[in-house]
Parts: C-alpha cells; sequence; structure tokens
C-alpha cells in the first residue's frame, strides 16, 4: 500500500465562486476532491460541469473525482460526458445509477457495461463504481470482478470486510476508496435518513484512519451543510496518517 489519499468531498453548488472558494479551503489539508452528483436524485448543478469548471477556477491544480449518475442520461449522453471529462483533465469519474430523479423519468443505463464502452473507445479517464457492503458479498465481490480502475465503499466503513473486499480489488489492479460522512450537530438533520451506525463522529475519525491507512487507498471524508467540521475532520485524518 502505498500513502492513504486523503479526498474531501465538495458538494455543487449554484454559485462556482463559493465552490471555488471551499475547494481552496478543502485543497489545504486534502489531497483531491469528490464532487457528488444531484444527491437523492433532487436537481442540483451537474458534478461534470462543476469538477471541469472547478479545476479551471483553480487553474488546473485541483485532482477531481467527478460523478455521473446514469438514471439522468442514455448511452450516447454518458459516452459525451466522459469524453468531455478527458478533456477537460477530470482523471477520475465514478458512475453509479443514483436515486431515482424527483424530475423526468428514470434512463436505464448499467454502469458495469458503460464503463466497458468507455473503455473500448479509449477514453482516457479512469472509470469507478460504488460498492455497498449493506449487501451480500458476493453481489459485491461479482462487482469487484468487473475490473473498474477504482471503487467506492459507502457503507458502512467499521465493517471488518473492507479488507476482504481490498485484497479483491488489488488483486485485479483495481483502487479502492472509503466514504467517512461525519455526523455533526449542524447536518444531523440532513443525515436523518442513513442509520447512525454508518456516519462517523468526529471523535472516530483518527481511529477510522489509522484502521484503513493500510487497508484501501483513500478516505473520502464528507460532512454535508458543514464545511468547519469537515476541514477539522480532515486536520484529524492528516494527524492520523
Amino acid at each position: 500500500m502505498g500513502d492513504l489519499e486523503l479526498i474531501a468531498e465538495l458538494p455543487p453548488k449554484r454559485s462556482l465562486e463559493k465552490m471555488a472558494r471551499a475547494a481552496s479551503r478543502l485543497l489545504e489539508l486534502a489531497d483531491s476532491l469528490d464532487v457528488p452528483d444531484a444527491p437523492l436524485g433532487a436537481p442540483a448543478p451537474s458534478s461534470p460541469v462543476m469538477a471541469a469548471a472547478i479545476k479551471s477556477a483553480l487553474d488546473g491544480r485541483a485532482d477531481l473525482i467527478a460523478h455521473l449518475r446514469l438514471l439522468d442520461v442514455s448511452p450516447l449522453g454518458a459516452i459525451n460526458i466522459a469524453m468531455s471529462m478527458e478533456a477537460a483533465g477530470i482523471s477520475r469519474l465514478l458512475l453509479l445509477r443514483g436515486d431515482r430523479p424527483t424530475l423526468g423519468d428514470p434512463c436505464n443505463t448499467d454502469p458495469e457495461a458503460m464503463a466497458a464502452v468507455i473503455r473500448s473507445l479509449g477514453i482516457r479517464v479512469r472509470v469507478g463504481h460504488l460498492l455497498s457492503l449493506a449487501k451480500p458479498m458476493d453481489q459485491v465481490l461479482r462487482r469487484v470482478s468487473s475490473g473498474a480502475d477504482f471503487y467506492v465503499i459507502t457503507r458502512p466503513w467499521r465493517s471488518g470486510l473492507v479488507g476482504e473486499v481490498a485484497r479483491e480489488a488489488h488483486l485485479r489492479g483495481s483502487k479502492l476508496y472509503v466514504y467517512l460522512v461525519l455526523l455533526t450537530e449542524a447536518n444531523a438533520d440532513a443525515l436523518r435518513s442513513i442509520p447512525r451506525e454508518e456516519l462517523i463522529t468526529m471523535s472516530e475519525v483518527r481511529e477510522a484512519v489509522e484502521r484503513l491507512r493500510d487497508v484501501v487507498d483513500g478516505v473520502i471524508v464528507s460532512s454535508p451543510r458543514d464545511l468547519e467540521s469537515q476541514l477539522n475532520a480532515l486536520r484529524e485524518a492528516r494527524a492520523a496518517l
């Protein structure tokens, strides 16, 4: 294992100026940024578009992971976006089905099939998929066998299965990242639908990083609606490396 990559989630906002300011502060502590796409299926600025805009606003210095919800785009649309990410210098694209859109009808594009098409076209962007350890382990390992460039575990970070999944991913040359979603007084209402065992408190950040640092390739620190706590969590994570 190499050094653990610290990745900060940067939720899309309608103000590029505000996003750029937040990105600059996060990158003082994080190695890269992760931009989600329409959480809960509600309208929000596009992750690929905002990721490209942030990279440009920061003069190309930022390394970003863009997300693409396949429920929202056709196969051709997904290919066009992947090509645009290549042109914009966005190195990683996370393909996910996403939550059902609150507006319009969903598309039906499979993440693994779309990743195969992107690779077959020679598009130079690393493609990833989500993994949930709440699902049966055979389903999780079957998804890992698809050979994506990276995988992101959404839940739960404490699971003893993380090591097994990491071994399978590394055997295939894939990287594995784990979400650490921070629960604070400021965002408790926003996170009320997520089971407590899938969240992390500030007092647990060092423990989590110490447990994961020799197992996975990176952690994604998320703190919806609470940037100051996210910065503090990144400081704790950095101190644990």
